[in-house]
């Protein structure tokens, strides 16, 4: 039943005369009368005696009137929020690693905080899991960091992601190196499938078959841990993912020559996805605030 399917039959039903409740809901007598064997033949019951010119609600129909008032009362109370809140909502959102560990935990609170009223489901993925949950209509944005050629998909360019080399050895720092003159190191690296590897092959070219991999793991947390016990490691981390190490002198960036790693940072959602309010203020806060 809709909501305005109950109001006529709660109406009818306190009223018993369709003309009554015809000029209290501005509606006319036929489409009354229609919606109520509407509603009895959904339910398989008559609710109303016709007596006379009226309709009595009987024995059966008054208890569904009993159940519909209080639900037919909040549906209409949320109704009313819903039309004059237009922030009100739950947004979905996909992010993969890097992005979606050190780049937006911080602006989601501070958007939340500004729009207290706007729910956020946040998933990680990578790429190619969040343009199908993009194209099946499970997710409303995406945050990714390489390009994507889906036609169905529109991407916005946030920011530029450089990519550097780092390590605990200070050493390292007092001059710069051509990238081939560290491939003895122990590189402990991202997984080969990450968009950190391939921005990295793709500089590297065949010299990649050159590189001392020591190690590869699925989480710059955990290559942190390892670069920052052992000296003679060294790896290749989203800028934005070592920045507090840097600050502190944990970890160093390696100055590399004639060569600098960087990948787009895109916003994504689908072309054809509806741009309400909530959406809007949504992807305005992110082009505002991600940098």
């Amino acid at each position: 039943m809709t909501i305005r399917e109950m109001d006529i039959f709660v109406n009818v039903a306190e009223l018993s005369n369709l003309t009554e409740v015809s000029i209290n809901m501005k509606l006319t007598q036929p489409s009354i009368s229609i919606t109520i064997k509407t509603i009895e033949k959904e339910f398989n019951e008559k609710m109303f005696d016709r007596i006379g010119k009226k309709l009595i609600i009987n024995e059966r129909g008054r208890i569904l009137y009993e159940e519909i008032v209080p639900i037919l009362s909040q549906l209409k109370e949320f109704q009313n929020k819903f039309s004059k809140h237009k922030l009100l909502g739950n947004i979905k959102i996909a992010a993969t690693n890097t992005i979606g560990v050190y780049v937006l935990p911080f602006i989601l609170y501070d958007y939340n905080k500004k729009y207290q009223d706007v729910r956020i489901t946040h998933f990680y993925k990578d790429v190619s899991s969040i343009i199908s949950l993009i194209n099946t209509g499970k997710v409303d944005i995406g945050f990714i960091e390489s390009d994507v050629t889906d036609k169905n998909i529109i991407k916005e360019l946030l920011y530029k992601d450089e990519l550097i080399v780092v390590s605990a050895d200070k050493e390292l720092t007092k001059k710069s190196y051509y990238i081939d003159q560290l491939f003895s190191k122990e590189w402990i690296i991202r997984e080969e499938s990450s968009g950190v590897m391939k921005v990295f092959f793709d500089y590297l070219g065949d010299l990649k078959s050159e590189l001392n991999i020591t190690l590869a793991l699925e989480h710059a947390l955990a290559i942190k841990q390892i670069l920052k016990n052992y000296k003679d490691t060294i790896s290749i981390l989203p800028a934005k993912s070592v920045e507090n190490e840097l600050k502190d002198k944990i970890l160093y960036k390696i100055d590399i020559i004639n060569m600098k790693f960087e990948r787009d940072c895109y916003m994504v959602y689908h072309k054809n996805k509806f741009k309400n309010a909530v959406f809007e203020s949504f992807r305005n806060f992110m082009i505002e605030n991600i940098k």
